[in-house]
C-alpha cells in the first residue's frame, strides 16, 4: 500500500510540474499574444494613415490634371494661324523663291 501511494504521490508530482509548466507556457502565449494584438492595431493606424495621404494625393494629382488641361486648352492649336512658326520650316518648302507680304525686295 505505501508503494501505491508513493506511486500516486510520484505521478500527481509529474502531473503538478506539467502542469506548471503549461501555465508558463500559457502566460508566454499570452503575452505573444498582447504583443502581436498591439503591433496589428500599430499597422492598422499606419494603413490609415496612409490611405488617408494616398486620397491627398489623389485629389492633389486631379487638381494638377485639370490645371494642366486648363493650360492645354489655351494653346493654339496646329490649325490655329496665330501659332507661331519658329523653326521655320514651315516656310522654306512651301513658298520656296517666293516672298511673303509685307517682305522688301
Amino acid at each position: 500500500m505505501l508503494t501505491e501511494l508513493e506511486q500516486l504521490a510520484a505521478k500527481i508530482g509529474r502531473v503538478l510540474h506539467h502542469a506548471d509548466t503549461l501555465a508558463a507556457e500559457n502566460q508566454r502565449l499570452r503575452e505573444e499574444i498582447d504583443r502581436l494584438q498591439a503591433e496589428a492595431s500599430q499597422l492598422r493606424g499606419d494603413r490609415e494613415a496612409m490611405a488617408a495621404d494616398r486620397e491627398l494625393l489623389n485629389i492633389k494629382i486631379e487638381e494638377a490634371q485639370l490645371r494642366i488641361q486648363s493650360i492645354l486648352d489655351k494653346l493654339p492649336t496646329a490649325s490655329d494661324a496665330r501659332q507661331l512658326d519658329l523653326l521655320g520650316e514651315g516656310e522654306t518648302p512651301a513658298r520656296g523663291g517666293e516672298k511673303a507680304t509685307g517682305e522688301n525686295a
